[in-house]
């Protein structure tokens, strides 16, 4: 398998991922899909969704990573996915860099409004002292699933193995943040240690002890990327 030496960040592995297909890590095309889906929904749910990678990437080397897309509506496209989906079948169709790029950037100008960057992942860029361009985010599953984030630890193991650890291997991150225990979880299938894995809580309520496990995970931040706290 070979590759142009000039392709955008990310472009490898999500390429790699793309000719494995959707059966190598589930188990089948059609397995543990979403139900009750209308058919432009369900032609979305066969494709994966590879995050971005920031144009100020390489000089922090920070990759947030979460467990695998949400699931959306059953009935129509949200607005977001009006925006986005277009570029990400773009890009499964003709895997060129060009077309992965707009991929990238579609995803980009919507991630903001999900509810998981609205509840965790701008906690993370902010304690951090980032912005969306200094990070790269994507989830170690890359498909949506009918189970969400509560699929199969076989599952969990080859999304480890075939798309999250090429990926990190690919983009040589700094820090890794784990946006939860499950994420850190399926990095752990794989048989791989991180020195460099920082977890996340996100649990819902901010408690005095998760506010403080948040602090300590932000000082580590801090210190990976070789920023004062101050």
């Amino acid at each position: 398998m070979t590759f142009e030496t000039d392709s955008p960040l990310g472009y490898k592995t999500a390429t790699h991922a793309l000719k494995l297909g959707r059966a190598a890590f589930l188990g089948g095309a059609n397995v543990d899909l979403p139900q009750g889906r209308a058919p432009l929904i369900a032609k979305d749910d066969l494709i994966p969704q590879f995050g971005y990678v920031g144009t100020q990437f390489l000089q922090s080397r920070v990759l947030l990573l979460g467990i695998n897309p949400g699931n959306g509506n059953n009935a129509s496209r949200s607005r977001q996915d009006q925006t986005m989906m277009p570029a990400l079948h773009k890009f499964a169709d003709n895997l060129s860099p060009v077309a992965f790029l707009e991929a990238q950037n579609a995803y980009k100008s919507v991630c903001q409004s999900w509810p998981v960057w609205r509840r965790h992942c701008s906690e993370v860029i902010g304690a951090g002292r980032l912005s969306l361009e200094d990070i790269a985010y994507a989830n170690a599953l890359p498909w949506r699933t009918g189970s969400e984030s509560n699929f199969d630890d076989a599952i969990g193991k080859k999304a480890a193995t075939q798309y999250a650890y090429p990926l990190i291997e690919e983009l040589q991150p700094r820090v890794i943040i784990a946006m939860g225990k499950k994420a850190a979880r399926i990095l752990s299938f794989g048989g791989n240690s991180f020195p460099n894995l920082i977890v996340w809580n996100r649990a819902q309520v901010a408690t005095t002890s998760v506010q403080q496990e948040r602090v300590r995970a932000a000082s580590q931040i801090f210190r990976m990327i070789g920023r004062q706290a101050s």
